[in-house]
């Protein structure tokens, strides 16, 4: 089966463009904020009739916090997957649960706006 073209056509004109130093920060901050990449955060600039692009973004979830979630759940599915073999419960358990209860609370304060 052939693939469907795609609408408006293909991508065939490479446009080149110098920025000083000072225009390309500011640019490469932009694109931070929204999470784009640089070259994307232009292409939308250029093509955009309005005077401002408007981005809606969502916020984002701390990345160290989410790590430290993932080693605690790693650490939590070995000690889940021994008290099987075993059939006896880590005393970890309980501390580790106290770790994801404080960091849940954490997140929960920082979703509200009181950044620590």
């Amino acid at each position: 089966m052939v693939r469907p073209k795609k609408k408006g056509g293909r991508k065939v004109h490479t446009l080149s463009f110098r920025v000083t130093e000072a225009e390309f920060m500011r640019l490469s901050h932009r694109a931070s904020v929204v999470n784009l990449p640089v070259h994307q955060l232009a292409r939308c600039l250029v093509l955009s009739r309005a005077k401002r692009l408007i981005v809606r973004t969502e916020r984002r979830t701390d990345p160290a916090l989410v790590k430290q979630l993932y080693h605690i759940g790693v650490n939590l599915n070995q000690l889940a997957k021994n008290s099987h073999i075993f059939k006896r419960v880590s005393p970890q358990v309980e501390s580790l649960c106290a770790r994801i209860e404080a960091l849940m609370d954490e997140a929960l304060d920082q979703e509200k706006g009181g950044r620590p």
